[in-house]
């Protein structure tokens, strides 16, 4: 069965939430909305319009049809528009909403102790999570966190390996990583 073209919408929107450490509240507050827009568009409440998903997607800088291209590779952040790094920034600083609430050593930690299990090999993140503990999978929601810890605070860890896993349909391609050190990091976020 196919999802339609809201529920991969919001699938996507997820993955760029997830990799950037936003959340709901966060594009809720940035579209300067007083309802949390995510939430109604899951509950298909008040059909969305492309005007507004295309103010979703320009909160990424992008065009409604670049946020939908699995082959269209997510911005850096420095490229986003400045409210959205600020509120990347924000967040970073302030945590998840209480909703989502884990620490985030213990979650570095946890990831970098099961990196031990792929040394050497090829992997990708959705590996990693498919191996946490239960508690720290429902926190964490999906593997695209992982991305996003691979992309900032586990960087110096693992890099890219220029492969991708080959899917059908809608969607990004899943990067597969190989690990370069299991250091762990003395300090939080630079």
């Amino acid at each position: 069965m196919t999802k339609n073209v809201i529920e991969e919408f919001v699938l996507i929107l997820e993955d760029y939430m997830d990799y950037y450490g936003l959340y709901s509240v966060d594009i809720k507050n940035l579209l300067k909305t007083s309802t949390d827009i995510v939430k109604d568009i899951k509950a298909a409440k008040n059909g969305p319009t492309l005007k507004k998903l295309e103010s979703i997607t320009q909160l990424f800088g992008l065009y409604y049809y670049q946020f939908g291209n699995p082959d269209f590779v997510l911005p850096e952040k420095r490229n986003l528009p400045k409210a959205t790094q600020e509120k990347i920034a924000w967040r970073s600083e302030v945590g998840p909403p209480d909703s989502k609430q884990y620490n985030k050593l213990d979650l570095n930690n946890a990831v970098l102790n099961e990196l031990r299990t792929f040394e050497g090999k090829e992997f990708l993140a959705s590996e990693i999570y498919d191996i946490l503990s239960p508690e720290l999978k429902e926190k964490l929601g999906s593997a695209t966190r992982i991305t996003g810890l691979f992309s900032d605070e586990l960087k110096d860890n693992v890099e890219k390996t220029g492969k991708k896993l080959d899917k059908n349909g809608v969607g990004r391609k899943q990067e597969y990583y190989r690990v370069v050190s299991l250091k762990g990091r003395s300090k939080g976020k630079k």
